[in-house]
């Protein structure tokens, strides 16, 4: 590998042709003392093509391979909203705790959809009484609307 300024590079184009096709030689061009150009072989540039080609090939073999659902894992059932149910397959790899955590999220929102919105409020509710009392207990909140007032 040797660097050349533009105009070095200008000066001994021709020499620099022949000794890139006689051997593997590499040239940086430089301007301003950056790298903005490579002078090489057409054979050499043409098997550096086709490494770039065949690596491309390989990494969208590993993608489709990562991509594809793996046939040793059953389908998750999830609800629709049309009172259905639809298979969910990952398309990569998951964890067992994931796909628990996804199994449970399903079948939470089952049992969601049997529940009526009175039941879904009165549990809203009872949540609230619970935070209330523990609030209250570990003194983090008062009990009366008065307390509050005293004072100010």
């Amino acid at each position: 590998m040797l660097i050349l300024s533009v105009s070095e590079a200008k000066r001994q184009i021709k020499d620099l042709v022949e000794q890139v096709d006689q051997g593997n030689d590499v040239f940086y061009i430089t301007r301003y003392s950056r790298p903005k150009a490579v002078m090489m072989g057409v054979e050499q540039y043409e098997d550096l093509v086709g490494q770039v080609r065949q690596l491309q090939d390989e990494i969208a073999a590993i993608w489709a391979a990562v991509e594809a659902p793996s046939s040793e894992d059953e389908p998750i059932l999830l609800p629709t909203p049309d009172g259905g149910e639809r298979r969910f397959q990952p398309t990569r790899p998951i964890s067992p705790e994931v796909r628990a955590a996804v199994r449970r999220a399903g079948l939470m929102a089952l049992l969601q959809r049997e529940r009526t919105s009175q039941q879904i409020v009165q549990d809203g509710q009872a949540a609230l009484e619970r935070a209330r009392k523990q609030a209250l207990a570990s003194g983090a909140a008062i009990d009366d609307e008065a307390e509050a007032a005293i004072g100010d």
